[in-house]
């Protein structure tokens, strides 16, 4: 039952973080385009844009979640407690920090999502009209 949970709630984050990115593609605003921001044109000092697609704080969010899934229905066999109170209290306590880190993790991953979304829109208007 516990992997059928998770599995579900990953389709259904899954979906609701490609949602955001597409509503973020959707709300860009499209005043953007002409404002010249300093992070827009790094080139004149020197510097190169990052244009890579791996987001290193959105994986640390990933891993920080499948890695607490996974250690907290363990923590009694890892600790080595066998009393049953004793048990449920250290699961219920590691059920509420897995909680916690799972309610800002989704609010942060959303947020990227959405951000990300506006950016990707930015860019392939900037792209098209380069085309032309």
């Amino acid at each position: 039952m516990y992997e059928w949970t998770c599995m579900t709630f990953l389709v259904t984050f899954g979906g609701y973080l490609n949602f955001m990115y597409q509503w973020g593609k959707r709300t860009s605003d499209h005043s953007n385009y002409g404002r010249n921001d300093s992070s827009d044109h790094d080139s004149d000092k020197g510097f190169q844009r990052n244009v890579s697609r791996c987001d290193i704080v959105t994986w640390f969010y990933w891993l920080g979640m499948t890695s607490l899934a996974i250690v907290v229905p363990s923590l009694p066999y890892l600790f080595g407690i066998t009393a049953l109170f004793a048990r449920l209290g250290l699961m219920v306590g590691g059920g509420l920090v897995f909680s916690a880190f799972l309610a800002f993790a989704s609010e942060h991953l959303a947020i990227r999502a959405f951000i990300k979304g506006c950016e990707d829109f930015n860019q392939r208007l900037s792209r098209n009209i380069c085309l032309c």
